[in-house]
């Protein structure tokens, strides 16, 4: 009796060449974005910013245009937002401790969106 080919071994040998090509480039795909990472950071996850880089703003004029910038990034309904407004219009510790920490809930890239604009509104000393 004649032997068959048996073509579903060869179609799974096949499939499983082609993941194993596609592991190994997604893999060195990761390498190399990984390469310039500092140690210890996660995987796709941004590293939140040192305390130290983000500061907020001491004076009423400048809480007030880092709350127009935030209504304009995160949006005027959003918690950090009216945080920083209740702190704006109030002026105590409490109120600017907790808008603080409300500011660095926020994602990085909205608080350096917001920072950002909040300097741009600055009046120039110029």
């Amino acid at each position: 009796m004649a032997k068959r080919p048996n073509y579903g071994q060869e179609r799974a040998e096949r499939q499983r060449r082609k993941t194993a090509r596609r592991d190994e480039r997604l893999a060195a795909k990761a390498e190399r974005r990984d390469k310039g990472r500092p140690p210890g950071e996660g995987e796709g996850a941004e590293a939140p910013p040192p305390a130290a880089t983000v500061t907020m703003p001491a004076d009423a004029a400048a809480m007030h245009r880092l709350g127009q910038a935030l209504a304009f990034v995160c949006g005027p309904d959003h918690a950090a937002t009216l945080a920083v407004q209740r702190a704006v219009e109030s002026g105590g510790a409490e109120d600017i401790a907790r808008a603080r920490a409300m500011f660095l809930q926020l994602g990085p890239r909205d608080q350096r969106a917001a920072l950002a604009i909040a300097a741009a509104a600055a009046p120039s000393l110029a």
